[in-house]
């Protein structure tokens, strides 16, 4: 049957938004498996992996997957139904939960923030710390044989006036948390491993205001000794060592102990990409692991999330990671003995959740989506298999992959903002329906779409949700702006001082790149986007008024003084970097002018976009004052402006109905500001 012709943005799609909302799952993160060979083996290989799941209330799970031989992997759920495997350091959570040296699995209880130990195989929980509702703990690790009675972990206590982050030792038996590193802003990543003189080692990272761990942060080691005493044991970590990162400009990432020989791999952005390094046991002086042709590329990636992992050991000397070039990430074999590499032959990667394991010997597993598969569970059994397995898909849509348009890496010549010389990048996805074609005398509407961070970046992955946009005869681009990361650390920090200038300007230039080229129709552009995209979205809106026919922005910053007041600790001083510049202190004078200008808040009549805000009621990131001030001030200009508020929402959706309530009201914004009235 030949496709029928009809307006772009007016195509019937197989993926409505009850479906997108709640025939899916989030897949987020993979338990690190302890660091001991299995005792028995011949059992099968298992991992345990968590599932946010919209159906439930936005509940995170913990899903044991076991590989059975020549045979499809199976999975079981082992939280309770009571539980949620979540935290809240940082506001964004991570490394909620870990295998322990027994098989069991530690989590911490993102309903009630206790902290817990659980039997997989029988499903019993037994509470190690009652929750307490002003303090959480993430980045879990009770792997190695010497945790038999600790579980290490970061805390963020909100009990007094100021919020105090530091590194614990919680007793299994006892319950007691004992500080063990304390004194910085910031800890992520601490763990514990015996290295081959059998001295107990810890490692950690840490970082002061005003950085950002991608910004400046250290990588500290020190020796781990538990005193015995009448009242009991108590965990001490003494002589610590820097051993790598500097404040302000050099930043380190995920490192790991190698548990066969004591040495410590991670990653650092001293050459401008973050790169491998290698501590050799007894060593303070990490070197460089040297991979021709892979130096202008990234082994890691900036951390708003604990638990973070895009590298595992498979054996002693090699080690399979995800490596990003261009924002686009591949899966490569590293051999750290003769610093040789190889890839494997398999798609892009896109994995923005980094969470790679070993699942044991050479077979590992990761998540992430390639160019024509959702996001999923991959499991990789040897490293002579030529495809990757999918164990989980996030999307249950039953769709046929005709539907799907890969996105296509673009770059293109800035022609706004400061920079006019340098190219700037986008993915470019467009309308794809095997049912329709769109009308030979039209172009199709463009969404804009802004990625948050601000130094998040977006790959080639396939994306459901663009999807919905594309199979209904939108174009969509997603920029790639300044400061965004995927590229190197001089494109990641184009951003400082040029918050919602350069970002803006790029969307901009995209916009005048595509309708250049013939892709789409200037005159049917929306801009689009969530936290920091959401701030681009409404600051777009105000710098190029004529731009846009429409704007979309959920949980957006809109007054970047508030924000810098009212924001979580992990954030409170990051706009200092993106509004002032690196290392600059300006006068309280300049300080306002800058705060006042880059708020869409006060510039909101600038706007002629039909704008729609969406926004979660238990936001800790951007309150929702912010938004409603934002539609106060459009609606006193006269401005075309519309605020849904969702209870039971923080900074993201995660309820089924939340969604579903959210796709429907952009789906119908985009019609009515980019589909034009005699085509409905």
């Amino acid at each position: 049957m030949a496709p029928t012709v009809a307006p772009f943005g007016t195509w019937d799609s197989p993926i409505s938004a009850d479906l997108l909302a709640s025939e899916g799952v989030s897949l987020v993160q993979i338990a690190p498996n302890a660091s001991k060979p299995k005792s028995d083996p011949h059992s099968p290989d298992k991992i345990y992996y968590v599932e946010g799941r919209p159906a439930e209330q936005g509940r995170f799970c913990i899903v044991e997957c076991t590989f059975v031989p020549n045979a499809s992997a199976q999975l079981r759920d082992v939280l309770p139904q009571e539980y949620s495997a979540r935290t809240w350091v940082h506001g964004y959570g991570g490394g909620a939960f870990t295998r322990q040296y027994n098989n069991n699995l530690a989590f911490s209880d993102g309903k009630t923030n206790g902290v817990y130990s659980m039997d997989p195989r029988t499903m019993q929980v037994d509470c190690i710390i009652a929750g307490d509702d002003k303090v959480f703990y993430g980045d879990l690790d009770a792997r190695d044989d010497i945790l038999q009675r600790w579980i290490l972990a970061i805390r963020e206590d909100h009990r007094s006036e100021t919020v105090v982050n530091s590194i614990v030792a919680i007793d299994i038996k006892t319950g007691t948390v004992h500080t063990v590193v304390s004194g910085a802003d910031f800890y992520t990543h601490p763990q514990l491993s015996v290295a081959a003189n059998r001295q107990a080692m810890i490692c950690w990272m840490q970082w002061n205001h005003p950085d950002m761990p991608w910004t400046g942060s250290q990588l500290f080691i020190a020796s781990w000794t538990v005193d015995e005493s009448s009242k009991g044991e108590t965990p001490r970590v003494d002589a610590p060592i820097c051993i790598s990162g500097r404040p302000g400009s050099e930043s380190v990432a995920q490192p790991k102990w190698n548990y066969e020989d004591g040495s410590l791999l991670f990653c650092n952005d001293i050459s401008g990409y973050w790169q491998l390094y290698r501590l050799e046991t007894g060593s303070t002086t990490p070197a460089l692991v040297r991979l021709r042709g892979l130096e202008e590329g990234n082994f890691a990636g900036p951390e708003w999330w604990l638990g973070s992992s895009s590298f595992a050991f498979l054996d002693h000397d090699t080690i399979v990671a995800l490596w990003t070039k261009n924002a686009v990430q591949r899966l490569v074999m590293v051999d750290l003995q003769s610093s040789s590499y190889e890839f494997p032959p398999f798609p892009p990667i896109e994995n923005q959740t980094p969470s790679l394991r070993q699942v044991s010997g050479h077979h590992f597993a990761f998540i992430g989506s390639t160019p024509n598969k959702p996001d999923a569970l991959y499991s990789v059994a040897s490293k002579h298999q030529d495809d990757l397995t999918i164990v989980k898909s996030s999307s249950n849509i039953p769709i046929s992959a005709t539907y799907y348009s890969e996105a296509e890496p673009i770059s293109f010549q800035r022609t706004h903002g400061p920079e006019r010389e340098e190219l700037s990048h986008a993915m470019f996805i467009p309308p794809k329906n095997p049912g329709y074609n769109g009308r030979h005398d039209e172009l199709p509407p463009l969404i804009i779409s802004m990625h948050g961070g601000p130094t998040a970046e977006v790959g080639p992955g396939l994306n459901i949700e663009w999807q919905y946009w594309t199979t209904r005869g939108y174009a969509l681009a997603a920029v790639n702006y300044s400061g965004s990361s995927g590229y190197s650390r001089t494109y990641r920090t184009g951003l400082d001082g040029q918050w919602g200038i350069a970002d803006v300007a790029d969307a901009a230039s995209c916009v005048e790149h595509l309708a250049s080229a013939g892709l789409i129709d200037r005159t049917r552009v929306g801009i689009m986007g969530g936290s920091a995209g959401g701030y681009a979205c409404l600051q777009a809106l105000c710098s190029y008024p004529d731009m846009f026919a429409g704007g979309v922005s959920l949980y957006g910053i809109s007054d970047v003084k508030a924000l810098i007041q009212e924001t979580e600790k992990f954030e409170s001083h990051y706009a200092d970097r993106l509004l002032f510049g690196a290392n600059r202190t300006p006068s309280d004078r300049e300080k306002e002018q800058i705060l006042h200008a880059r708020s869409p808040l006060y510039h909101a009549e600038r706007i002629k976009a039909a704008t729609l805000l969406l926004q979660g009621l238990e936001d800790r990131i951007v309150p929702p004052n912010q938004t409603q001030g934002m539609a106060d001030v459009i609606k006193k200009h006269n401005g075309d402006v519309k605020v849904i508020f969702f209870e039971g929402e923080g900074h993201g959706f995660l309820r089924a109905e939340s969604l579903e309530r959210s796709i429907t009201a952009q789906e119908q914004w985009w019609r009515k500001t980019l589909v034009r009235d005699a085509e409905v």
